[in-house]
């Protein structure tokens, strides 16, 4: 398919006033798509030239730029990721941070390669977009809300099943200004770092939302990606990476006792090296106990994206998202807690709160 503009690109970017509550669509020429390649490079394109140096993090005048790249929403695994850059409050300079779920896949296929959302609203609201377009809601209802809730009132309120619509919203930390505030959606994908769900805060943007679009991507080639696309996945799933394909980075049993035995895991704030938890956390151990349900980002074959409901116990009934290694250690021997079930409930009501795991985890075992 011969195409104006790249292949790969939907030529289309949504600009949103949140001050006057405006909405209004540009196009891009095919020499910045082909110079700023991918979701980062458009972000920070338009960071660049639209923020200057002396604007803070929470001026109305900072730029939120949420963007996809030439790949996104094709058959390529997990190529339903989208970029979020903005002058994150961490730093008060550029932040650039991604996530995978559903969000980008959805936005490219509903006629739109990014969201630049400029200015503050005076009062919560959240983004819908749809359809080729977009609505500004009232947020209200949703402000004091965790991530989940959000997630779940928005589906509700627009009559949306699950895989229909993508949400990624703040938590309360967000709406408070936490400097490690961030985003999260699809049940537990989170875009942290720099402080960028304190960036939505400071504009009353609780949320984004946005349908499946029915939209192609224009291609070049598409029997050569798709030849290219399985290739790779041989590739990420062959014997050396094989674990990571099941396990995620939590890994199998084994992983979990080199690290203990070996010294590799933070203990009390870096202030040991071994940690003596009667049980090391692995994704295999730790499936065993509880009933799982995989949990996948767009396209992905992998199988380590789950959810887990605790079946007994205090905790009997709670659901969350299967934690990544950095969270368990986190909330275990990073603050000297050895109970690794306690930790998995950390993990997600940090998530819900929206706050970056590591941030907080990290100033946690400062205080201790």
């Amino acid at each position: 398919m011969v195409t104006a503009h790249p292949a790969g690109y939907m030529n289309r970017i949504l600009r949103v006033d949140l001050t006057r509550s405006q909405l209004q669509h540009e196009t891009t020429s095919q020499d910045v798509l082909k110079q700023f390649i991918g979701g980062t490079g458009i972000g920070a394109k338009y960071l660049y030239e639209e923020v200057p140096p002396d604007i803070e993090w929470h001026n109305p005048e900072n730029r939120l730029v949420l963007a996809t790249g030439p790949l996104t929403a094709t058959k390529v695994g997990g190529s339903g990721t989208f970029s979020l850059v903005t002058k994150g409050c961490l730093t008060n300079g550029a932040a650039s941070v991604q996530a995978n779920g559903f969000l980008g896949a959805f936005l490219k296929l509903s006629g739109f390669d990014a969201v630049i959302v400029q200015g503050a609203s005076p009062e919560p609201v959240y983004l819908y977009v749809h359809d080729g377009t977009a609505e500004i809601r009232n947020a209200s209802h949703l402000w004091g809300k965790d991530t989940w809730e959000t997630e779940e009132l928005v589906k509700q309120e627009l009559g949306k099943k699950e895989r229909e619509l993508s949400v990624f919203s703040i938590g309360p930390a967000g709406e408070n200004l936490v400097r490690f505030a961030c985003i999260v959606g699809d049940r537990g994908h989170v875009a942290a770092h720099n402080g960028v769900g304190a960036v939505f805060g400071s504009k009353k943007l609780k949320a984004i939302a946005v349908s499946r679009g029915k939209r192609g991507v224009p291609l070049r080639d598409k029997p050569r990606l798709s030849q290219l696309s399985n290739e790779l996945f041989q590739m990420v799933t062959s014997k050396s990476v094989a674990p990571f394909h099941k396990w995620g980075t939590l890994g199998d049993n084994s992983m979990a006792q080199v690290r203990m035995q070996i010294g590799i895991q933070p203990v009390k704030n870096y202030t040991a090296v071994f940690f003596p938890q009667p049980t090391p956390f692995s994704a295999e151990l730790l499936r065993s106990k509880y009933e799982t349900r995989r949990n996948p980002c767009w396209a992905c074959k992998f199988e380590h994206c789950l959810q887990w409901k605790i079946t007994e116990g205090p905790h009997k009934g709670f659901i969350g998202e299967e934690p990544e290694y950095e969270t368990m250690a986190a909330w275990t021997s990073l603050i000297g807690q050895t109970d690794n079930e306690e930790a998995f409930v950390l993990c997600n009501q940090v998530d819900r709160l929206g706050m970056d795991t590591n941030e907080a985890s990290w100033l946690i075992a400062w205080v201790m």
